[in-house]
């Protein structure tokens, strides 16, 4: 997320460009990453900022998207007195972010370089000896 982030500030080359990552779906009492989006709401409020919410997370519209930040988010925003909230879509079908999916899925079959079954940290997720796994199987032809 931080480096997804980043890479879109950097892109956008807004000088002193204001913004932060945030959290949102604490569910229950346990810990949660920080800080939230309401903690960020309310800070927005009380600096006199508007809201650009990205969900960098997301890549589809679904409840946390459609009710948290476009419903729930938008109402504390208003609440609190942010001059002005709005959300930027997820990526969703997207022709560029489909044909890198795709282009990623090809090179699993092909069994390209390194695991092609991975964790976010580049962590093989299934055992080298899991007889399901393409990667320990023939050549796929595409």
């Amino acid at each position: 997320v931080e480096r997804t982030v980043q890479s879109i500030v950097d892109k956008l080359g807004i000088k002193n460009l204001d913004w932060v990552i945030c959290y949102q779906s604490r569910v229950g009492p346990l810990q949660w990453l920080g800080p939230s989006a309401e903690d960020e709401i309310g800070r927005a409020a009380r600096d006199g900022k508007s809201i650009v919410m990205v969900p960098v997370s997301f890549v589809s519209e679904h409840s946390e998207t459609l009710v948290e930040l476009d419903m729930e988010y938008r109402k504390i925003a208003g609440e609190l007195g942010v001059a002005a909230y709005e959300r930027v879509p997820t990526v969703s079908d997207e022709p560029a972010f489909m044909a890198a999916l795709k282009e990623l899925v090809v090179e699993a079959l092909k069994g390209g370089p390194g695991p092609a079954i991975t964790t976010g940290n580049g962590a093989r997720v299934c055992a080298a000896d899991c007889p399901a796994c393409p990667l320990n199987e023939e050549q796929v032809d595409v």
